[in-house]
């Protein structure tokens, strides 16, 4: 008799806290969805694309999906990962971004899909086409704008919620040396990935030591 009052009342305090449970993400959604629809959607100020000619060697490299897929998906574990947010990206007929941050102590699922336009100095414009975010069904251009400021991305990513795009300044990143990456091909219908190694003549002889210094 008394396992079963207890068990009885081990199944009021469960439903209780499950009530609470809920209670608190109805809330924190409903709050969510406030401020998103309250606060109009802003875009960073775009870089201007400058075609940077400069002498020096210039190689182009082919890649395969899996390649860049790879790529990608290694410099998200360096750039876009935090204790809050995980992200992972699929590249097949498009470019496929999924994962979760947390908003207001809830966990949200995220999934973009764009489409790649390469521009004439090497960068990407990534053209938003599908975008949700849990199950609310919110505006891009407001998704776009919330990520934005809930993610701490790199200097060389740009979001153009307005437009539902992001710019990837692709000529902006810091490969740690003196080269000049850029994208040439980026068909992924066709698998047809090509991109542009530059090393600029000024960057391929390091100066030598001045002997006076290194003496010093």
């Amino acid at each position: 008799m008394l396992s079963k009052v207890g068990d009885h009342v081990k199944n009021r305090n469960w439903q209780m806290y499950f009530l609470i449970l809920f209670g608190i993400n109805i809330v924190a959604i409903t709050v969510f969805a406030v401020i998103i629809f309250t606060t109009p959607p802003k875009s960073d100020p775009l870089p201007n694309p400058v075609v940077i000619d400069e002498p020096g060697a210039e190689f182009k490299v082919q890649a395969t999906k899996g390649d860049l897929n790879q790529l990608i998906n290694d410099y998200l574990d360096q750039v876009l990962q935090s204790d809050s947010a995980r992200f992972s990206v699929h590249i097949d007929q498009d470019l496929h971004l999924f994962g979760s941050f947390s908003a207001f102590g809830v966990s949200l699922p995220i999934n973009i899909r764009m489409d790649p336009v390469v521009q004439k100095n090497g960068d990407l414009v990534l053209l938003v086409t599908e975008m949700s975010l849990g199950l609310l069904n919110l505006p891009k251009d407001r998704i776009l704008h919330y990520f934005n400021k809930q993610v701490d991305s790199p200097d060389w990513l740009y979001f153009d919620s307005k437009n539902e795009q992001i710019y990837v300044a692709v000529t902006q990143i810091d490969i740690q040396s003196n080269f000049r990456f850029s994208v040439q091909e980026l068909d992924l219908t066709d698998e047809n990935i090509s991109f542009s190694i530059k090393v600029p003549r000024s960057g391929a002889i390091a100066p030598k030591d001045n002997p006076s210094q290194s003496n010093s």
